[in-house]
């Protein structure tokens, strides 16, 4: 028996991380179970995207500072649908500046944040975009898809949107463990430029079945490109990876993770898959 098992500790692992700004399914190992992570990591991934055409931003999503406006009244609905199929396949991608990546032992992030200029060009990588479904479009009459809603995407019958990630109350637990916060980035930067909230821009959403190490933030800001305007995130939901999806038996809420039988019967059912 190791010295780790002798005290009643059990060894817990993630199977990749998401975005400060998203939420959605984090797949979570323990035990032996930790073993099968490196799969899960390499694994295909299901998003569903929440754009804003006509505005950009330094981190390509809504926390960043604002870039540049262009104007998207050229874009239709069928162009739009165009240019989500001219990214399928295997494209050719380069991560945003604000990741996780590391280049000669730093974050890419660390360099932006300090203001460090990089010691050479970000490497683009292929990536594999499975498929992409437009999910809402603003013009007053296509239908918004119901799992929107049910995803607690804050959208109107017509498919406009009332912009920004959906509100999650902050969940407290008896052990003290408190949920993320979404970072106001106006206090922590002072430098900070805020994206105008003005009605002006396309918002609509897609979903999105990629291959792993895809930055859905670049996506959209290629696609923004591809129309001829600028774009960022505004919203992002993990919705599938691997075999885990969201409401299946396998997943738990974070107000559920208290509940012990809760949890006991998606283990059992993670091992199930």
């Amino acid at each position: 028996m190791t010295e780790r098992a002798r005290h009643g500790f059990v060894r817990i692992g993630h199977g990749g991380t998401l975005d400060p700004l998203a939420r959605g399914i984090v797949v979570i190992g323990m035990g032996s179970g930790c073993k099968k992570l490196y799969d899960m990591i390499d694994s295909s991934k299901v998003y569903i995207a929440e754009s804003r055409l006509g505005f950009s931003s330094r981190t390509l999503d809504c926390t960043g500072s604002f870039v540049a406006e262009r104007k998207t009244d050229h874009i239709t609905k069928d162009s739009l649908i165009g240019a989500l199929n001219t990214f399928k396949g295997e494209i050719t991608q380069t991560p945003p500046l604000y990741s996780a990546l590391s280049m000669d032992g730093k974050r890419l992030y660390e360099y932006a944040r300090e203001g460090l200029p990089l010691p050479r060009e970000i490497p683009s990588r292929k990536v594999q975009i499975y498929d992409q479904e437009l999910l809402s479009y603003p013009d007053g009459n296509t239908i918004p898809d119901p799992c929107l809603r049910h995803y607690g995407f804050r959208i109107r019958d017509d498919g406009t949107t009332l912009l920004g990630p959906s509100s999650t109350p902050t969940l407290i637990f008896s052990t003290g463990f408190r949920s993320k916060r979404k970072t106001d980035t106006s206090k922590t930067n002072p430098n900070h430029v805020p994206i105008p909230s003005t009605p002006q821009g396309l918002v609509f959403h897609s979903r999105i079945h990629c291959s792993s190490g895809t930055y859905v933030r670049a996506l959209i800001a290629d696609i923004a490109t591809h129309l001829g305007t600028v774009g960022h995130m505004t919203d992002l939901l993990r919705s599938e990876q691997s075999v885990f999806k969201l409401g299946g038996e396998a997943t738990l809420e974070m107000n559920e993770c208290e509940d012990l039988e809760k949890v006991n019967r998606a283990i059992q059912a993670g091992n199930r898959l």
